[in-house]
């Protein structure tokens, strides 16, 4: 299967030439040209997701957004209609992880995570979570891994399938919660990011800032259970004449179940 993590960028005046509107036909393209078959999007407002919902077809696009208010944002996932949705849900990195708004008193936005059992058109089932942590504080992020965890736990204790978590983690390899999560620090479970089988790509930036940078922050992430075989990544970086479709690159891999 081939699975893409792809924070759009939320629609923000003061982007200018970069708002929504001027980009979203070369997302589009890319989510036509890459044929994934699990995409996990961040920062998609209402009118991102209505636009996307008119736009896009062969996909189900399951997610609810983190609060009521208007310009409030959704960690989406998009699944090729080939595939089962079996169950799915959004719950909310908190205290109260189904209460909708919920957040942290030191955590400037709710954040949540969507997750959802798809089974491929193989028959195969597996486990996917799309989260986006807090910009601002790593004991924020901290907490956030912590509750996600929490789910990831009990999940694979009473379902037993392979996992995929992907989304903008807003920290580097060398954090200490990236390396604390791979390590299996915050469920019993080790996870492997798609980017250990092309080491090169840790100094390279997920963020295109829409000029196309090489250097940069490496925030964003593709984690794989360890019952997963990881064939190949990269950073996509498609443009065009030098239009970006977000600020930041989508990271994408194949991915295949092992002895499969």
């Amino acid at each position: 299967m081939r699975v893409m993590s792809f924070n759009l960028r939320s629609d923000f005046i003061l982007d200018f030439k970069n708002r929504w509107d001027d980009r979203k036909d070369i997302v589009y393209e890319i989510i036509y040209k890459y044929e994934c078959d699990i995409i996990g999007v961040q920062e998609v407002n209402n009118k991102m997701y209505e636009d996307i919902s008119s736009n896009i077809k062969n996909y189900n696009i399951i997610g609810s957004a983190r609060s009521k208010k208007f310009f409030s944002e959704r960690n989406n996932l998009f699944i090729k209609e080939c595939h089962n949705i079996l169950k799915h849900k959004t719950f909310w990195l908190s205290k109260n992880p189904d209460k909708v708004g919920s957040q942290l008193w030191y955590s400037l936005y709710p954040r949540i995570c969507t997750t959802a059992v798809v089974e491929l058109k193989s028959g195969e089932r597996v486990r996917i979570y799309n989260t986006h942590l807090d910009c601002f504080l790593p004991q924020a992020r901290d907490f956030g891994l912590k509750k996600l965890g929490q789910f990831v736990e009990k999940n694979r204790k009473e379902e037993k399938l392979p996992i995929i978590i992907m989304g903008d983690f807003n920290a580097t390899p060398n954090s200490k919660i990236i390396k604390k999560f791979a390590a299996g620090e915050y469920s019993t479970n080790r996870f492997v990011a798609v980017q250990e089988i092309k080491k090169e790509l840790y100094g390279k930036s997920t963020m295109s800032s829409f000029k196309g940078k090489e250097k940069g922050l490496h925030i964003d992430y593709i984690f794989v259970s360890e019952d997963l075989e990881i064939i190949d990544v990269d950073i996509v970086k498609d443009n065009i004449n030098g239009k970006y479709p977000s600020d930041h690159y989508p990271l994408i891999a194949d991915i295949k179940m092992k002895n499969k």
